[in-house]
């Protein structure tokens, strides 16, 4: 952010592969992050690539868990801290001097690393890489995984080579100029064929990498209402980081049995073996409940810039995939309208079949390799099949 004008590069051990059709020289940048839902696309697209480019880099905003997911994975992590929006609005002065210091680092990051492509992934957070990149003619590739295109893809679409979408309705939000594609939202696992962890029944409760507050404060007094025999029902709670202890203190206030965790890492089974899912519209966070054909009740950010989460929500909620309740009359109505839907929810299992089904019926597996089919048209370098 503006405010920590620090810039670091972290490189890791990426290896040279050989191998039919590879390039010794082809390295790919992704642009972005900032939250999960725009870093784990990215991942995912990069654990596609893996095996079949020289080097993989991924440009974030230097928070842990851009860092840490990266370099886990022997990708090249560097920091190019950006300016948001309300960054520029609070502190319009020092805002752009950060500004400008942001692109000459992404100027030398890219001069360091040399790309042959760049993959911006969405939000602020990407703007300095893909200016950057697309002064020195580099290919770009923008993925946008919300229904409503956002600003900064809106932006930054004039000067990228092709844009991925996860939403074929989002085709006609860009410039009719722009190549759009569209893919799915790349996720980071998905198993299609998958059963059930044997066991007690699961409610997991997503507030998104960073967490939902309210959602959070709401969840415990929820779950005390509706789990009225709480043997045999665990409850597992991504919360964020900072509200860890608190919430864990509140479910057992209530009575409820839960495992309160701030990050989940293997997210994925989790929803592959969750009976309920109450988790923020984040596009990320649903096209990961339908490969694992959750059944789910999704609380859209009633902040959400452009009210993109609502719309992610409903389209979701239209194809008979998932319920919504609205955070828009106070935690009153929130807790009222989530008592009622998680009740039902837990009360039907044919209900609770339905829904699953019907999310996994409009997933999109292959969405990463689509992607990563896209970008072989700047890299030539996929191994033939």
């Amino acid at each position: 952010m503006c405010a920590e004008c620090r810039f670091h590069d972290t490189p890791a051990a990426n290896s040279v592969v050989g191998g039919c059709g590879v390039s010794e020289t082809a390295r790919v940048l992704f642009a972005g992050g900032g939250t999960g839902g725009h870093l784990f696309p990215g991942i995912a697209v990069a654990e596609r690539l893996m095996g079949d480019v020289a080097r993989i880099g991924f440009v974030g905003t230097g928070s842990k868990l851009e860092r840490s997911q990266a370099l886990v994975r022997g990708f090249d992590y560097f920091d190019v801290p950006a300016v948001s929006s309300s960054d520029l609005r609070r502190r319009p002065l020092r805002s752009l001097w950060c500004g400008w210091r942001s692109c000459r680092r992404a100027s030398t990051v890219i001069e360091q690393f040399r790309p042959t492509a760049v993959v911006g992934l969405g939000g602020y957070a990407s703007a300095p890489l893909v200016w950057a990149a697309f002064r020195r003619r580099i290919p770009i590739t923008l993925l946008e995984q919300n229904v409503v295109p956002g600003r900064a893809t809106r932006l930054l679409s004039r000067w990228a080579d092709r844009v991925c979408v996860s939403f074929e309705e989002t085709q006609h939000c860009l410039p009719r100029t722009r190549d759009c594609r569209w893919t799915g939202n790349p996720v980071r696992y998905c198993r299609v064929d998958t059963e059930k962890v044997a066991g007690d029944s699961v409610v997991l409760v997503l507030g998104g990498s960073q967490g939902a507050r309210s959602l959070n404060g709401a969840m415990p007094e929820v779950l005390a209402k509706c789990l009225v025999v709480p043997s045999g029902w665990q409850v597992v709670h991504q919360c964020g980081r900072g509200d860890t202890a608190a919430i864990r203190r509140a479910y057992r206030a209530a009575g409820v049995r839960a495992r309160v965790e701030p990050f989940l890492e293997n997210v994925q089974q989790w929803l592959e073996s969750a009976d309920l899912v109450v988790a923020r519209a984040g596009a990320t966070t649903l096209a990961e409940m339908a490969c694992a054909g959750s059944t789910g009740i999704v609380v859209p950010y009633p902040l959400a810039t452009d009210n993109h989460q609502r719309a992610n929500a409903m389209w979701y909620v239209r194809r008979g995939a998932a319920r919504i309740v609205e955070e828009t009359s106070g935690r009153d109505a929130l807790i009222e309208g989530l008592v009622r839907e998680v009740g039902v929810l837990l009360g039907s299992r044919e209900d609770r079949r339905r829904l699953g089904e019907a999310m996994r019926n409009i997933s999109q597996p292959d969405a990463a390799a689509a992607v990563a089919s896209v970008l072989s048209e700047d890299l030539s370098v996929l191994k033939a099949a």
